[in-house]
């Protein structure tokens, strides 16, 4: 009877056990998803603000340049501060312009073997007449391999094998000494083709044939169905140099 009695009251005790603590695991449960849910709509809150922050303020993240391009208003305490901002970067660029440009030279020297002060003349001149250098270069090795003092077998002078007859065309005061001047010769020789371009469109095989064979002659030829190619283009644009 003992041991009934005291079964009875240790299973009885056992369940009490078991049914609080599933309630104290219920609670603990209810009240941790409460805080985590608590935690989430925080979170939720502090993005929302973040965000609507963001999007208030994104006009102050465009740049200085685009507020100046659209005409804003900018106060007077950030002019100096962008002046020296915007003087800094042009003298960078120029810096990196000039490094670039002498770099072109040396190799343009090196390629044709030249002195470099003379592929510094004919890159500047280029430049300065808008014209591709590359092309001067070409046009200058093969009519005379850069010898200055080159003189054609009808005439042609100096660099660029410019006719007397062709240079007073182009500056009524040429004469045959001055054709010997290598800048001048270069200039001369360079506003001849851009003529030639001109006629053409802008078709540098035909200004090029027309440089080395006379205009007249080309559009002869071109009249009467025939091609004017000589293979002088060719030698010019087309030689491995």
């Amino acid at each position: 009877m003992r041991d009934r009695a005291l079964d009875g009251t240790i299973e009885k005790r056992t369940r009490n056990c078991l049914r609080n603590g599933r309630l104290r695991r219920r609670g603990w449960g209810f009240i941790t998803g409460s805080s985590a849910n608590l935690l989430l709509a925080v979170v939720g809150v502090a993005l929302m603000a973040t965000v609507v922050r963001g999007v208030y303020q994104l006009p102050q993240t465009i740049s200085v340049e685009s507020k100046i391009r659209a005409g804003a208003l900018i106060p007077d305490r950030e002019i100096p501060a962008i002046a020296e901002a915007i003087a800094m970067r042009q003298a960078a660029e120029e810096l990196a312009g000039r490094t670039q440009t002498s770099k072109e030279i040396r190799q343009y020297a090196s390629r044709f073997s030249i002195d470099h002060e003379l592929a510094r003349m004919i890159y500047d001149i280029s430049v300065d007449e808008a014209i591709d250098p590359e092309l001067i270069f070409r046009i200058v090795w093969v009519e005379s391999q850069f010898k200055q003092d080159c003189v054609g077998t009808v005439g042609e002078i100096g660099l660029m094998q410019v006719r007397y007859s062709t240079a007073v065309t182009i500056d009524p005061g040429a004469t045959r000494n001055k054709l010997f001047d290598p800048a001048y010769n270069i200039r001369l020789g360079i506003k001849h083709l851009k003529d030639h371009l001109h006629f053409y469109r802008g078709d540098t095989r035909l200004a090029l044939l027309a440089y080395n064979r006379g205009r007249g002659r080309v559009n002869e030829l071109i009249t009467l169905g025939l091609n004017p190619s000589n293979g002088y283009a060719r030698k010019v644009l087309e030689t491995n140099l």
